[in-house]
């Protein structure tokens, strides 16, 4: 595997529990144990990390921006790593470019962080992850948490690189 310069990745299901409970109480959403040992380990490499991650239960009134960015900033406690997270706030309908499948928010931490889409990687369960990855020509892998399992099966021929978990990154890192 090509070592990537800069690591995008969903949020819910990929480096979180999918808990649809958390849509009315942020305080139920927790990361998979192994997400901040694995930040750590890929920062201390050289890595940069983003977090891209559609949160439309802002536009829906359950929750605030404030919120949503407390919760990240619990996670950075949690970690010792602080990715740069990338909100999009909008409904399925709104027609915004930063919404995945749409690749505003991979472009965003794209423009961001200086780094070329080939030197990128986006880690995904979703089909919107993967469709925002190839819209922003970044590589893709799959995670089978959260949904990655069905997606699996719904991912175009050739398929992505398919990892188990997020923590699947150290054999291609260390």
């Amino acid at each position: 595997m090509t070592r990537y310069r800069l690591l995008i990745f969903d949020r819910d299901g990929t480096l979180t529990y999918e808990n649809r409970r958390y849509h009315r109480d942020l305080s139920g959403l927790s990361p998979y144990p192994f997400t901040g040992p694995v930040f750590k380990e890929l920062y201390a490499a050289g890595c940069q990390l983003a977090v891209v991650t559609n949160q439309s239960g802002i536009a829906r009134g359950y929750w605030r921006l404030e919120e949503v960015r407390a919760v990240h900033d619990r996670f950075c406690k949690e970690w010792s790593v602080t990715p740069r997270f990338y909100i999009c706030p909008h409904l399925p309908d709104d027609g915004c470019r930063c919404r995945k499948p749409q690749p505003g928010l991979i472009q965003q931490a794209l423009s961001d962080s200086g780094i070329e889409p080939g030197a990128s990687l986006m880690v995904g369960d979703s089909l919107s992850d993967y469709g925002a990855a190839r819209a922003a020509g970044v590589a893709f892998a799959l995670v089978l948490t959260g949904r990655g399992r069905f997606t699996r099966d719904q991912l175009p021929a050739p398929s992505a690189m398919v990892l188990d978990t997020v923590a699947d990154l150290r054999e291609h890192y260390f």
